[in-house]
């Protein structure tokens, strides 16, 4: 979140910059995954995931002021679901990101119906654009060679591969920063964006994906 609204390292702790933030990310990650992997939730979590993602749309509203909202679920992904698996599922995961930006701006406080469903500025959802592209940047560049064999799981097989590549990971998480600055950030409209990071064969007229997202919604 702090990367996705640009805020400063510092504010909350000691500091440090995007370079040495962005190279935490991995062993925070594995701070995760052990307590995934030892209380064996894993199967329970794939099941939350797909609950959320399943939920009737009458229930997304309400789901954006849930600590397990949007945000969560689509970080959870990272830890849960193969690079397959993510793809498969990251529009849907997308959709819930692009909701909840929309009902946050226009309520606050908290709704359980969307009362303005006219498409915003782009500044209201680069944020949440943002925060999606990093987990689909970390996949695509930092997680790239991890494999999956046999009974191993895609939270097992992340943690064994952050524990034994810490050269290739910092190297990884530089090209994933460089993608957030250089290609992520000067981002002025949501169609520019599906372009940066490869959804344009997911999502081929980005121009009216808001307008109809927001219409489909109770």
């Amino acid at each position: 979140l702090k990367f996705a609204q640009e805020k400063s390292f510092s504010e909350d702790s000691g500091g440090g910059g995007r370079q040495s933030n962005m190279h935490l990310l991995p062993f925070i990650m594995h701070m995760a995954l052990y307590v995934i992997n030892t209380t064996r939730s894993v199967t329970r979590e794939e099941k939350n995931l797909g609950n959320f993602l399943d939920a009737i749309k009458d229930k997304w509203i309400e789901n954006c002021y849930e600590t397990e909202g949007p945000l969560y679920w689509t970080t959870m992904a990272l830890h849960i679901l193969s690079p397959a698996k993510w793809k498969e599922r990251r529009v849907k995961l997308l959709d819930r990101c692009m909701v909840l930006a929309q009902t946050r701006h226009v309520t606050p406080g908290g709704t359980k119906t969307l009362a303005d469903k006219a498409v915003k500025e782009y500044s209201v959802y680069k944020p949440y654009l943002v925060f999606f592209g990093i987990i689909n940047e970390v996949y695509q560049k930092v997680f790239k060679k991890v494999s999956v064999n046999g009974d191993n799981s895609w939270s097992s097989a992340v943690a064994d591969y952050i524990r034994h590549n810490d050269k290739a990971l910092i190297e990884a998480c530089d090209r994933v920063l460089a993608a957030y600055q250089d290609e992520m950030l000067p981002c002025e409209s949501f169609s520019e964006f599906c372009d940066v990071v490869g959804l344009l064969e997911e999502i081929p007229d980005p121009d009216s994906y808001l307008t109809d997202l927001f219409a489909s919604l109770p």
